[in-house]
């Protein structure tokens, strides 16, 4: 069984992954203006061992980056209401220079890519936690080893 993300026409079903548990935890910081998309991935994110703190505005999201959680990973949706999810991840990025980034997104990657000038993965939606995993393996490497168990 899976579960699929990032689609509201998509079925929604239960994944079955491995724990992935660490001695220090890893932090996601999870963007998106689509609150059962946000609560889906941070709860999977969540059971496979990862610290996930959400925000659903521009402003949810400094204040989140202004406290005092280390945050290893900035997840963000591309295309929200008030702000791009570039420029959202540039003013988050100047405030926490060492978060990676992941953008998920219904657009084309490289669209992302020539609208942020900087080292991203793009997912695009929708996605299952199984293929997101790797993701952030790849993007958190040397920080976490992987375990290779999604």
């Amino acid at each position: 069984m899976r579960q699929v993300l990032g689609g509201a026409h998509y079925p929604t079903r239960t994944i079955r992954m491995s724990p992935q548990r660490s001695a220090s935890p890893k932090t996601i910081l999870l963007i998106d203006d689509d609150a059962a998309v946000m609560k889906a991935l941070s709860s999977g994110l969540r059971r496979i061992g990862y610290e996930v703190l959400t925000a659903e505005t521009k402003e949810q999201a400094i204040a989140a980056v202004k406290g005092p959680a280390e945050i290893d990973l900035l997840m963000i949706d591309a295309v929200m209401p008030e702000i791009s999810g570039p420029e959202l991840a540039e003013i988050l990025l100047f405030l926490r220079p060492k978060m990676k980034v992941i953008f998920i997104t219904g657009l084309d990657g490289l669209a992302i890519r020539l609208a942020f000038d900087r080292p991203c993965i793009c997912v695009q939606k929708p996605f299952t936690l199984r293929a997101l995993v790797p993701k952030i393996q790849e993007l958190l490497q040397g920080v976490e080893e992987y375990s290779g168990r999604p």
